[in-house]
């Protein structure tokens, strides 16, 4: 028998915008990127996880990376 699933209420807070330029901290470097979507809602901006496509990735590093929205920083084009 399938199990039911709760409707998703919408969110309760604005999250950053699908193709929003972001830097954040990683290392001793910072990264750059755009917001590609919502990777898991949390319950604040600050603590949802969002997939941004990096700008200057390396060979071997993923090009699409998470990353919660705190850690996340909003650049100008």
């Amino acid at each position: 028998m399938p199990t039911k699933t709760a409707p998703q209420k919408p969110a309760s807070f604005e999250t950053i915008a699908n193709g929003t330029d972001v830097t954040w901290h990683y290392r001793s470097a910072i990264g750059h990127g755009t917001v590609t979507g919502v990777h898991k809602h949390g319950t604040t901006a600050a603590n949802t996880m969002y997939s941004v496509k990096q700008h200057d990735h390396h060979p071997g590093e993923p090009a699409v990376v998470h990353h919660s929205g705190k850690a996340l920083t909003r650049t100008e084009k």
